[in-house]
């Protein structure tokens, strides 16, 4: 049985942090300078893979994402963008990863070929937090506007045209004042649930029906 693991990032410090969960100790990683990160920067890719978004400031002119082997020493692959990117996160099977930028735009990229398959205006203000559900059918997004959109991800690759994509969220919660800082998903009572916190100081529950 493989040793699990928990991997951190930090906005100030360029190297990757991972312990083992079970006995508390630094693991050794063979690329650990995958670069400073903002809040929801780092993700899993596959088990192979982790990526990490790179975010000076509201005022850089493009973005970065840099993808380090979890294996062995190599160079670091890098997607660019035209714009900072923020959250980042990826499907269960590593296939798709979504970038959330200061614009409101989200980008969404198919992994093993490296194209970037859609991008679409999915919020007034940068995007703070993104998340997939269980069995990677939806994708759930925040923002600094205080809002909680949810997103079919089959139906948002499946869009020709980008404007169409920006109006395909199945669901719209507006219950937050100030921006978002953190979302979990997960069911409760047969429904799937989200939990969001904000910087009003508040956490709401919010249930999808079925």
């Amino acid at each position: 049985m493989e040793e699990e693991l928990v991997f951190a990032s930090s906005s100030i410090g360029s190297a990757i942090g991972c312990w083992a969960i079970e006995s508390g100790k630094e693991q050794q990683l063979p690329n650990k300078s995958c670069g400073s990160t903002p809040p929801h920067g780092l993700s899993f890719v596959g088990n192979r893979f982790l990526a990490s978004s790179q975010f000076s400031d509201h005022t850089a002119s493009f973005g970065s994402i840099i993808y380090c082997s979890l294996s062995k020493r190599q160079a670091e692959v890098k997607s660019f963008l035209g714009e900072p990117i923020k959250p980042i996160a990826a499907t269960s099977d590593g296939t798709y990863l979504v970038g959330g930028g200061i614009s409101g735009n989200i980008y969404l990229w198919e992994v093993p070929t490296g194209r970037l398959l859609q991008q679409w205006h999915a919020h007034l203000r940068p995007i703070t937090c993104l998340v997939f559900s269980d069995d990677d059918s939806l994708l759930v997004s925040a923002a600094e506007d205080g809002c909680v959109r949810v997103w079919p991800l089959l139906t948002v690759v499946g869009v020709q045209q980008r404007d169409q994509a920006s109006n395909l969220y199945l669901h719209s919660f507006a219950e937050h004042t100030l921006p978002i800082t953190d979302l979990v998903m997960g069911h409760g009572g047969g429904n799937a649930v989200i939990i969001s916190a904000s910087e009003d100081r508040s956490c709401k529950r919010l249930t999808l029906g079925n």
